[in-house]
């Protein structure tokens, strides 16, 4: 066989009309000449991936830093992965995108935790880092410190590497595509409900329709916005037991297929306590619930009687009207000291952003701050 028919058979090492290497050169001369001006920067091993987000609601992503994801021999390795997709923009662009991928890399060599919330939010240690390495930062609601734009003296230090860059990007990658125009089917966020104050709490309709949740401060139900408190009665009011002291109105008819004079007992002496049966209490006798339809609570006293129905398996306290006492109200100075407080239970203290749910006490930060293996 000659030497030309050789080398025909010899399997090619590149494509004749594309190659990325020359790509992947142009990136790996960008970090090291960020490398030659910082030396704290790591070596790494540079990377060209998928950047599109799997969500419709999340960004795209342009870089990715990851700590010792790369064994060479005796050396781990970090890795910089840059989106394929980013590379459709400005060569400037795509070398900021090294520069803020080095500032993470420099803050894994120092130890300094410079995000939380799964690596999204950008906190200020970042900011000082980025602007060590040359780069100007811009607060973002939901990214922190994570945008980020060269400064002047930085653009005129790398000027030969952004233009080495120019020339290397020939290709990008197209965006995945994220699913628009699907809907959600179900729907978490349960029962949002109000007391008098009025404040408002959200429960699962499952806790919400086992009972009522009563404000301590002005002894009303917690109850959706659209429900009528003065005719609505809760699903449970109607089913099971109850125990001594449940609020109930005197009108609720009376399924009791036992005589219901059995309850009456005015003089306590069988039951402890005067006890009448539906509709047959004293008209200055009242429970709760009548009470606070007049707006006005027991005021501390104790219960003067009770009525009985359903075989004794449900009662309700009666209390004296003479003493009942004006419905107390939540003051602004209250009503602001609680949602304070209440503020400072949903705001994590790592990344400092105020979540719609109370912080875990088991972790005592958010979601997004808490490492999954510790969830």
């Amino acid at each position: 066989m000659s030497t030309a028919a050789q080398i025909t058979d010899v399997t090619r090492t590149c494509q004749d009309s594309v190659s990325t290497a020359g790509l992947v050169a142009a990136l790996e001369a960008a970090w090291s000449a960020i490398r030659a001006q910082h030396s704290e920067v790591p070596a790494a091993v540079l990377v060209v991936g998928s950047g599109s987000p799997t969500k419709p609601s999340q960004g795209m992503k342009w870089g990715h830093f990851a700590a010792l994801r790369w064994q060479a021999g005796e050396q781990q390795l970090p890795e910089i992965l840059i989106s394929g997709e980013g590379l459709s923009r400005e060569p400037e662009a795509v070398f900021t995108t090294l520069l803020h991928e080095a500032t993470h890399a420099l803050a894994d060599v120092r130890g300094i935790q410079d995000t939380s919330r799964q690596g999204r939010w950008h906190n200020k240690k970042f900011a000082t880092l980025a602007a060590e390495l040359g780069l100007s930062t811009t607060k973002d609601d939901k990214l922190g410190y994570s945008p980020c734009t060269l400064t002047d003296l930085t653009r005129a230090r790398y000027r030969s590497t952004i233009t080495g860059l120019t020339e290397a990007l020939r290709f990008y990658r197209h965006p995945e595509p994220t699913g628009e125009g699907k809907t959600r089917t179900n729907n978490n966020n349960g029962v949002s409900c109000e007391c008098e104050c009025p404040r408002k709490l959200r429960i699962s309709k499952a806790a919400f329709e086992e009972g009522p949740i009563v404000c301590a401060l002005c002894s009303a139900a917690f109850l959706p916005e659209d429900i009528d408190r003065d005719t609505y009665e809760h699903p449970t009011f109607t089913t099971g037991s109850t125990p001594a002291g449940d609020d109930h109105d005197q009108d609720q008819a009376d399924d009791d297929s036992e005589d219901p004079m059995v309850f009456y007992d005015p003089t306590g002496e069988r039951y402890g306590l005067p006890t009448y049966p539906y509709k047959f209490a004293p008209s200055d006798l009242l429970t709760r619930r009548q009470l606070r339809a007049r707006n006005l609570r027991p005021g501390g006293q104790d219960p003067a009687a009770q009525i009985m129905w359903r075989r004794g398996k449900r009662v309700a306290y009666l209390f004296r009207l003479d003493l009942a006492l004006p419905k107390r109200t939540a003051t602004p100075a209250q009503l602001a000291a609680i949602d304070k407080a209440l503020t400072a239970r949903r705001t994590c203290p790592d990344c400092g952003q105020v979540q719609p749910y109370y912080i875990p006490r088991r972790t005592g930060t958010c979601l997004d701050c808490t490492p999954e293996v510790t969830r």
